[in-house]
């Protein structure tokens, strides 16, 4: 049996086909002075930054040590094994196409040749490939038993022999690595039988071929035996600026044994071209041929090279994988130089991808341009808005209205049904059903960054964002009037249409006649390219009378329930409609509050909290800078830390977007309410009379207290108790009717008439703030005579400094 390895620890080059050895220059500091560049390449010498892969060969002192070892590139190090190709300049004929077409365009294949020499040469053992011929230098591992026992390593002399022992000399040159163990068993057979035989390669010996014309890195290098031309051409570096990938020419004792065309292995991976390398093979690169380049709506844009001085446009193209089929095949573009051609060298042609066209040759210095199609749909017409499915629909000869909103379930949004399943729902196992206020369409915890909430929850911000909202309506549905399906705008829907003459025309129709009516009139006819767009009453407003508002109403009425807004219908008329109050209703204390209110009082409070930071850090910065003795004085980092702990209470309250009426507390009958007109998801609620109020704050008994007709918000501070740390001058009455009284509104005169002297009406709220400044005026007065004496005692030392130098 044959094992067809190499076992010396060398690697087969990025075409397959065996190893190869690329020059590397010495790492002394003259030698990294002389760095070769893409104009001038210097040829390695023999032992000087040459490495060898074959037996023998010598190691690398460039190092100028004598010892034989600091130079030598260990075979182990995959970075030893990189070959550093100079940056290439481009041609001429790349900067020619750079100013035609705006963009640099890479030349075909050159990243191949790039890529595999950047690649570490990996020291593994690698198959030898069947046809391999063995040759002088190879080292063949013989191993027989039976009637003859031999463990042999030979290698193969000059006159293509191996010399075993008992046996003799065996001719193995010329032989493929798959015949090998055939032909030595045939041979030894002569002498011997009965006995089994393992034939396997060893160390294969590294020939030396040289490289040159144009190509990257021209020179001299040593390749595996198995090396092929295109081993030697990626060792190279592939050809120059200036060399071709169409022909490459092997000569072999003064003739030319095998012509390689690149383009056949990188197009067709077609290698019958690829001759095996001898030693003192010569790899000669021709200059480049014509070149064509091809840009605009394919692939593979770039600079190619051609066969002869014209090839067929299809060729060319199927040098780049074809065309794609979003390239318009009605137009197609080619930039030519005619030097002869008056009164400029250069034109243009334009022809149609066709059979014709395809067959149209290009010659050298053609650009072809080839354009994409237009997105315009021939025979669609769009449908958009409020819509079941807003698609592009294929359009008919005498298509109407109808036929593309053939009925009203084609105007029910998905979103409908999404949020009316989610009435039913118990579990949470979506994201949490509140919005944030000031991030809209953004999940609590979620990143405004989409890309951010995709990589945490595995779906876009705006997937989360609908599904928030869905469940927000769902939500507020199950307590609230609020509407699952947009009410649609049923007067109006229009068509867009561009006529021949690109002028715009908007074509209204009334889309209840049209769906629901069958109303010819509105049945428009669409034509080939329309647009229509169904509007909701979100997006165009309609007259109230064609509203669908839905108000709660709550508590101590007659019957409390979800009513539909009747045109023009205000507070004490729906208060009537649902029943009136009952016997226990507290009139002043009615919430009235609206959606709408409650967004701009929570825009307002952010607003408030925005400017009170500002001030904070504006008094921390003053605090600062007139601080002295940071040490000895706290007062200002307490305060500091007093004010951003009422403002983190701040941004926790929220808005209920209720809107104070403004009643007496006598009112009791419908006719003392105000004429508000009502809007869609207002909210009244009626309670029952309280018999109570309550006292917060720096107060010792924080508690709800008896009502009595008569007491004063002094007679109930007086019943809590004031804390030590109260601030009665910043106290306030919040009223059961929404109102806010301050004590700063109601200042009396050595304290009569003041806001302690108010009476408090049932489900009335005083609120009394805790102080921010808890420095007193002695504190205040001992911390300033402080800073004094400080300025005092070095204005002495300067005086008496002074002194003593007038002295002296």
């Amino acid at each position: 049996m044959l094992a067809l390895f190499a076992v010396d620890g060398r690697a087969a080059d990025e075409s397959g086909s065996g190893t190869f050895n690329a020059p590397s220059y010495s790492s002394t500091p003259a030698a990294s002075a002389s760095a070769p560049d893409s104009s001038r390449l210097q040829q390695p010498q023999p032992g000087v930054g040459q490495r060898s892969l074959g037996r023998g060969a010598a190691p690398d002192k460039s190092s100028g040590q004598g010892n034989g070892r600091e130079g030598v590139q260990r075979r182990d190090d995959p970075a030893q094994r990189r070959i550093e190709l100079p940056p290439a300049r481009p041609s001429e004929f790349e900067r020619f196409v750079e100013t035609a077409t705006g963009r640099q365009l890479p030349v075909f294949g050159a990243s191949f040749f790039v890529d595999a020499a950047n690649r570490p040469v990996a020291a593994d053992s690698v198959p030898v490939s069947s046809d391999y011929t063995v040759g002088p230098g190879d080292e063949v591992l013989i191993r027989a038993w039976g009637a003859i026992d031999v463990d042999y390593r030979a290698v193969v002399d000059r006159n293509g022999q191996v010399n075993l022992p008992k046996i003799g000399s065996l001719t193995v040159a010329g032989v493929k690595a798959s015949e090998l163990e055939r032909h030595l068993r045939a041979q030894i057979g002569r002498l011997y039988t009965n006995f089994n035989l393992s034939v396997s390669l060893g160390q294969l010996l590294g020939v030396k071929v040289f490289v040159v014309g144009p190509a990257r890195l021209p020179g001299v290098y040593t390749v595996s035996s198995q090396g092929t031309v295109l081993s030697a051409v990626v060792a190279a570096g592939g050809p120059g600026p200036n060399g071709s990938m169409r022909k490459v020419l092997l000569r072999r004792n003064g003739a030319v044994v095998s012509e390689l065309d690149i383009y056949d292995f990188l197009v067709n991976g077609d290698k019958s071209k690829d001759a095996q390398l001898i030693a003192g093979d010569v790899v000669v690169f021709q200059p480049a041929g014509p070149r064509v380049a091809l840009s605009g709506a394919l692939d593979t844009p770039g600079i190619y090279e051609l066969k002869s001085a014209q090839e067929p446009m299809r060729d060319v193209l199927r040098y780049a994988g074809g065309t794609p089929v979003l390239t318009n095949p009605n137009k197609v573009l080619v930039e030519r130089v005619e030097p002869a051609r008056m009164p400029a060298a250069r034109y243009v042609e334009e022809f149609k991808l066709d059979e014709a066209g395809l067959q149209r040759p290009l010659r050298d210095g053609d650009v072809l341009t080839l354009l994409p199609i237009s997105p315009q749909f021939a025979n669609a017409v769009t449908l958009k808005g409020a819509v079941a499915q807003p698609l592009r629909y294929a359009h008919k000869p005498g298509m109407r209205i109808r036929d593309l909103i053939p009925d009203k379930d084609a105007l029910v949004p998905p979103d409908f049904h999404r949020r009316k399943n989610l009435l039913v729902q118990s579990q949470e196992t979506e994201e949490p059903v509140e919005i944030d206020a000031e991030r809209p369409g953004v999940a609590p915890g979620a990143s405004a960054n989409p890309q951010a909430n995709l990589d945490r929850s595995g779906r876009s911000a705006a997937e989360r964002a609908r599904r928030v909202e869905d469940r927000t309506v769902a939500e507020r549905a199950k307590k609230a009037p609020a509407a699952l399906f947009e009410e649609l705008n049923w007067d109006y829907a229009v068509i867009e249409r561009l006529n021949p003459d690109l002028s715009t025309q908007v074509i209204p129709f009334n889309l209840g006649k049209a769906v629901l009516q069958g109303d010819p009139a509105s049945n428009v006819e669409l034509l080939a390219g329309d647009v229509v767009t169904v509007y909701s009453q979100k997006d165009i407003r309609v007259p109230v009378a064609k509203q669908t508002r839905l108000v709660s109403v709550e508590g101590e009425v007659g019957a409390p329930g979800v009513y539909q807004l009747l045109p023009g219908e205000t507070l004490p008329q729906l208060i009537a409609r649902a029943g009136g109050f009952t016997r226990q209703a507290y009139v002043y204390g009615l919430e009235f509050t609206r959606e709408d209110t409650r967004r701009r009082q929570k825009e307002n409070l952010t607003e408030a909290i925005s400017r009170l930071e500002t001030l904070a850090a504006t008094q921390g910065a003053r605090d600062a800078a007139n601080r002295r003795d940071e040490s000895g004085d706290r007062s200002a980092s307490v305060n500091a830390a007093a004010t951003q702990a009422q403002m983190a209470r701040l941004r926790r309250v929220e808005p209920n977007g209720r809107i104070a009426l403004e009643l007496r507390p006598d009112d009791a009958a419908i006719g003392t309410l105000p004429e508000v007109p009502l809007e869609h998801a207002d909210r009244i609620s009626v309670p029952a009379k309280p018999g109570f109020i309550t006292v917060a704050g720096a107060v010792v008994n924080n508690n709800a207290l008896l009502w009595k007709p008569g007491r004063t918000v002094g007679d109930y501070l007086n019943q809590a108790g004031l804390d030590e740390a109260a601030e009665r001058s910043n106290m306030f009455v919040l009223r059961a009717d929404g109102t806010v009284l301050h004590a700063g509104d109601r200042r009396g005169f050595l304290g009569f008439g003041g806001i302690e002297s108010q009476s408090m009406q049932p489900g009335d709220a005083i609120v009394v703030p805790s102080q921010l400044d808890f420095e007193t005026w002695g504190r205040a007065l001992v911390r300033n005579l402080k800073d004094f004496s400080q300025i005092f005692y070095q204005f002495g030392l300067g005086a008496a400094a002074i002194q003593t130098l007038r002295k002296n």
